[in-house]
């Protein structure tokens, strides 16, 4: 600062956004001079809900990393990764490290579960596009119900005991659901 002499530097910028920057110039939001400067290497990262296999990895690494930072000894509950690999994350990575740093200094328990998601992440919407019947809605909701009581409770026994039905009734029902994934699967290969 002050200085009276150019100096050479060599550095890289890297600059980030959601925003379709092409738009923004044609809106006159953006500068285009800018545009062609900052768009040398354009690399485009899909949305954290089209890359599910990188769910797990990632809640693996953030839970290691606040469990060092807090001292503590948190993991997850096997059942939970399956859950929240599903999840569609409209706050893409933000939200997947907030959730996780929330859970890890809220839970009172190493072992993280459904019990101790926030609310508008454990009560997953059973109302699915294209299933209009009360039958296939009221079968989504009931095995929403289902997955929901084991992840809490973690033994079919358990599940069904908190459901008050018969342990046989819930791993009939969970047979049925797999044997229809299965069949849906075969359907589209």
């Amino acid at each position: 600062m002050g200085g009276t002499e150019f100096k050479n530097t060599n550095f890289r910028l890297i600059s980030a956004t959601h925003h379709d920057l092409k738009r923004q110039v044609e809106a006159k939001l953006f500068r285009e001079d800018l545009l062609y400067r900052l768009n040398v290497v354009p690399i485009h990262l899909p949305p954290l809900r089209e890359r599910t296999d990188e769910v797990k990895p990632l809640l693996e690494h953030y839970i290691q990393h606040f469990n060092d930072k807090y001292e503590l000894d948190c993991r997850w509950h096997p059942d939970l990764i399956a859950h929240l690999s599903s999840y569609d994350w409209p706050g893409n990575i933000r939200e997947l490290i907030n959730l996780t740093e929330r859970l890890v200094v809220t839970t009172d328990e190493p072992l993280i579960t459904a019990a101790q998601l926030p609310k508008e992440l454990a009560i997953k919407k059973f109302m699915n596009l294209g299933v209009h019947t009360l039958k296939s809605q009221v079968e989504a909701l009931e095995q929403q119900l289902i997955t929901e009581a084991l992840l809490e409770h973690g033994t079919t026994r358990a599940a069904a005991k908190a459901l008050d039905i018969d342990q046989s009734t819930l791993v009939k029902k969970q047979k049925r659901w797999r044997q229809n994934n299965n069949e849906e699967q075969e359907d589209d290969v």
